[in-house]
């Protein structure tokens, strides 16, 4: 049993994750800006103000750090873009003064990006030694993988490279499906922009092989790879709903700005490193998952 804490714990991702741990006999905490008396398992700390509870330190043997300030909430304004930079690279920072003089701590797991690797060549299947791009996407993720490369003087480092994570309890997945429901829902430019994929409960199983193998470097976490336009059509059959025709790109460009990037582009990962380590996915068609969620 390891004691974990998870920062950026409290979001979907966080919440999930923390509970499959706990299942499998860890001990796990989860640090937040605003735990209330109620919040049993949760410990406070907050960067900006570079404070920490001391709990959170003391006996931890595994860190895992899920900090980012969604990709897609909001428009890419100068502002904004510093945001999505600081709530990785900053935190990831923090974190590790923080920890730097524990004796007990094993294990560091960032959550990283698959995304990353530049939309040049859409017909590649990226592994983990590819080169990152040139975008801001791949420049957000470059950072901060080397943030968390820090933790290598004190302990082991992984970074879980995730796919767009499909659940039903919000996400990326959810976005795309509301405007599907509501009856104008609609491919995007052509729809041949690649998605890597990956279930839920999938992702939690990735992290726990991880932290029980020791696993050390970069590892995609990603069932597979569709595209923007079968992903939508298949939704869109399995809610029994009509599409509208595609929109064309400089619409997404005008309604969305730089952000535009992450609905009109993408790249293809290989999941061959995590599957050589032992690891099978129980959700690895596209169509039985999708029927799961909606149907």
């Amino acid at each position: 049993m390891e004691k974990i804490v998870i920062a950026g714990g409290s979001g979907l991702i966080g919440t999930g994750l923390a509970n499959h741990l706990r299942k499998a006999g860890h001990e796990v905490w989860i640090l937040s800006r605003r735990p209330s008396d109620q919040d049993r398992f949760f410990l406070n700390w907050d960067p900006e103000s570079r404070s920490i509870d001391s709990l959170a330190i003391a006996g931890t043997t595994v860190l895992i750090n899920l900090c980012g300030a969604e990709l897609a909430a909001k428009r890419w304004t100068k502002s904004r873009i510093k945001e999505l930079y600081d709530s990785r690279v900053e935190t990831t920072r923090f974190l590790f003064e923080s920890f730097k003089n524990s004796s007990e701590i094993k294990h560091y797991v960032s959550a990283s990006g698959a995304v990353a690797y530049g939309f040049e060549h859409p017909e590649k299947v990226y592994k983990e030694e590819d080169s990152f791009g040139n975008d801001i996407i791949s420049d957000i993720t470059r950072k901060w993988e080397r943030a968390a490369d820090q933790f290598s003087k004190i302990c082991s480092v992984s970074k879980v490279r995730i796919a767009v994570v499909l659940s039903e309890s919000g996400g990326a997945l959810q976005k795309l499906a509301n405007p599907i429901k509501k009856g104008f829902g609609a491919v995007l430019s052509s729809g041949e922009q690649a998605i890597p994929w990956i279930y839920s409960e999938d992702l939690y199983r990735v992290f726990e092989l991880i932290i029980a193998h020791k696993l050390e470097g970069a590892y995609h976490a990603s069932a597979g790879n569709t595209s923007n336009k079968e992903l939508t059509k298949l939704i869109a059959k399995t809610l029994n709903k009509r599409l509208l025709p595609a929109v064309p790109k400089f619409v997404v460009r005008i309604l969305f700005g730089k952000m535009a990037m992450m609905l009109l582009d993408g790249n293809k990962v290989s999941n061959e490193k995590i599957r050589s380590e032992g690891f099978s996915f129980l959700h690895g068609n596209l169509n039985s998952t999708i029927q799961r969620i909606f149907g």
